[in-house]
């Protein structure tokens, strides 16, 4: 099973774009079972092979800030089927469904903690209702999104940040598989129980500042 994870940083609805492109074959080259985008657009599309939920999309002028047509927050695409929706703390910055999987089923939860950074009353309110929203879920539960906390290298936006939620995840049996990856936002947290008996390999894709300023994040589960 391959996961992504990645924060495309707002493109704009144009097939022509050569950034919409890249993002789409960069995707396609490693063949993911499932995608998190954040910062996304319905343009970005990976056809019928893939099932999809995603957050509303965004109006014109939301939380003090203009968006373009097409914007949401996030997006999950998995080549698994959704068999369940769940209704999250906010239709525009999270999302969540369930899906059957080789593994057995596995809840998704998408979503952006702050979506103007990890400094101000949206990151504190998003990080609070969150944490909600991943406790209410049952069974296998994949956490992935545009988290605007790095782990690793300098830490952001603090240390005793880091360390909070750090203590949340070992509470709830949680796994932040690419928590090494240094000065990265992104991340992919499982419950350890889903990956009892498995292998992790993690990949970190460096990515040009034109295209994003987030690189690309893969986890396979084997």
């Amino acid at each position: 099973m391959k996961i992504i994870s990645w924060n495309i940083e707002r493109p704009k609805i144009d097939k022509k774009l050569a950034k919409n492109k890249f993002i789409i074959e960069q995707i396609n080259l490693l063949e993911p079972d499932i995608i998190f985008l954040t910062e996304t657009n319905s343009i970005i599309d990976f056809g019928n092979e893939y099932y999809t939920i995603k957050s509303e999309e965004l109006p014109k002028i939301h939380d003090n800030q203009k968006y373009e047509q097409g914007e949401n927050r996030v997006t999950i695409f998995s080549k698994y089927k959704f068999v369940n929706i769940y209704e999250t703390y906010d239709k525009f910055t999270s999302v969540s469904g369930k899906v059957k999987t080789e593994f057995g089923e596995l809840n998704l939860y998408g979503s952006i903690i702050g979506s103007f950074g990890g400094r101000d009353i949206h990151f504190k309110n998003d990080l609070k209702n969150q944490k909600i929203d991943i406790i209410k879920l049952n069974g296998n539960i994949c956490y992935s999104g545009d988290f605007n906390i790095s782990f690793s290298g300098i830490p952001y936006p603090d240390k005793q940040t880091i360390n909070k939620i750090n203590e949340y995840f070992d509470e709830n049996n949680l796994l932040n598989l690419t928590c090494k990856n240094e000065n990265c936002a992104i991340h992919i947290v499982v419950n350890k129980d889903f990956i009892i008996g498995k292998k992790t390999e993690n990949k970190m894709t460096l990515i040009e500042r034109k295209i994003s300023d987030h690189n690309l994040v893969l986890t396979e589960i084997i």
